[in-house]
């Protein structure tokens, strides 16, 4: 999304406005915790607008939910230059209807490869049900997880501390396939470990992760056991679960 401008992004995802919701008929939950108060207070954090997309459901092609990222330029994961590689993103997800709650995670967006990661701790992490405490709670939530955004960034900068072997980054390319793909897959996993750019050359945890993580979830990266080239992740939610999994994978590496 190319504008930081919260009006031209609810022109841009019009699924963020009650009113239009309601002329789609779409049933949102009375006490609908709104995506646009999370930006907004976000905003005044200092969090800019990033990113944005709808997604709709396959049964009736109504929008069902909607997906913001926004980053904090104060935040980040420096290369051993002492430059900028990453920096932090805060992804907001939210069903238009009230079904599910809204999600909130601490991230970061490695600008050389406009690659996403999402940490997966309990800190990092949060829900906001759709009730009337969920309201209430939701500007001390933000708050919360605006504070621990530091604290995740440093976790992130902690994986280049750590090398490893050739051995350790195939077991980790191993359980990064089942992540996407599942137990008993035929996929060849050492080509997670390819190399695609300069950036990349490293064994530290954070090098190889990105490298496994761009490979994975990017269309044209990897061929089926038939040699066919495969297709990226391009659902939303589900790479979003993918990224929170291969986080657990390197968190304990």
């Amino acid at each position: 999304f190319p504008s930081h401008d919260i009006n031209e992004l609810s022109a841009f995802i019009p699924s963020l406005d009650p009113s239009w919701r309601a002329s789609q008929r779409i049933n949102s939950k009375p006490n609908m915790v709104e995506s646009i108060d999370a930006i907004r207070e976000f905003q005044r954090q200092g969090w800019n607008i990033a990113g944005a997309y709808e997604q709709r459901n396959k049964q009736n092609r109504k929008v069902g939910s909607h997906f913001i990222r926004m980053e904090h330029p104060d935040f980040k994961v420096t290369n051993n230059k002492g430059q900028t590689d990453a920096v932090a993103t805060m992804n907001i997800s939210n069903s238009c209807n009230g079904s599910k709650p809204m999600e909130l995670d601490l991230g970061a967006y490695r600008q050389v490869c406009s690659n996403g990661m999402i940490a997966h701790t309990s800190y990092s992490n949060a829900k906001v049900p759709h009730t009337q405490q969920g309201q209430y709670s939701l500007q001390e939530i933000l708050c919360d997880l605006g504070i621990r955004t530091q604290g995740v960034m440093e976790e992130f900068n902690k994986l280049k501390e750590r090398s490893l072997s050739p051995a350790e980054a195939m077991s980790l390319a191993t359980r990064a396939a089942e992540v996407r793909f599942g137990k008993g897959h035929r996929v060849d996993v050492s080509q997670l470990l390819n190399v695609v750019r300069e950036e990349d050359k490293g064994d530290d945890v954070w090098t190889v992760f990105n490298g496994i993580q761009e490979n994975l979830t990017q269309p044209h990266r990897i061929t089926d056991v038939f040699g066919n080239m495969m297709s990226g992740v391009t659902d939303v939610a589900e790479d979003t679960r993918i990224n929170k999994e291969l986080f657990e994978l390197v968190a304990v590496a």
